[in-house]
């Protein structure tokens, strides 16, 4: 059976304030239609995730809304979960693994490097770096979510705003 895992990096954002946390760092209005337009080319390809995880951090909730309402997924649906925020790619893994096997195509949205390093854990081919907005469309050929670096994988998609 096949899974198909959408990594997804959050939209550029505004440099913490004086006082700011990171978690709380707003998407820069003026790149917001980055992620309209990816979302928008999302659905043209054709995706309906079946389950959306998510750094809870504001870029990322920011992020998560426009792919939610382009994809006609609720965005009430979203399972953010903290291990996806200032973690490792093995972090990332971890969450993926307790995916519902029931689950065919899943979305992730959260943060770089851990975004690049999982995409690049299952690629021949290593991406130098998934720019914000950036997608890594990875499909598998596994009966469930417990993935392993020789789970046979195929590049579907690498998209970044400057390519669609």
């Amino acid at each position: 059976m096949k899974r198909e895992l959408v990594l997804i990096r959050h939209t550029k954002t505004n440099l913490a304030e004086l006082g700011q946390r990171d978690f709380d760092r707003a998407l820069r209005k003026d790149r917001t239609d980055d992620a309209k337009n990816m979302a928008n080319h999302l659905k043209e390809l054709g995706l309906q995730p079946d389950l959306i995880l998510c750094s809870p951090a504001l870029r990322t909730k920011q992020t998560a809304e426009f792919f939610c309402e382009k994809l006609k997924y609720d965005f009430n649906k979203i399972v953010f979960d903290m291990r996806l925020y200032e973690s490792s790619a093995e972090d990332y893994l971890e969450v993926v693994r307790e995916t519902n096997k029931e689950i065919e195509k899943l979305i992730v949205i959260g943060h770089n490097p851990s975004i690049t390093l999982l995409a690049n854990h299952f690629l021949k081919k290593e991406i130098d770096i998934v720019p914000t907005t950036g997608v890594v469309w990875l499909e598998f050929e596994n009966d469930d979510w417990e993935l392993q670096r020789k789970t046979p994988c195929q590049l579907k998609q690498f998209l970044t705003p400057k390519t669609i």
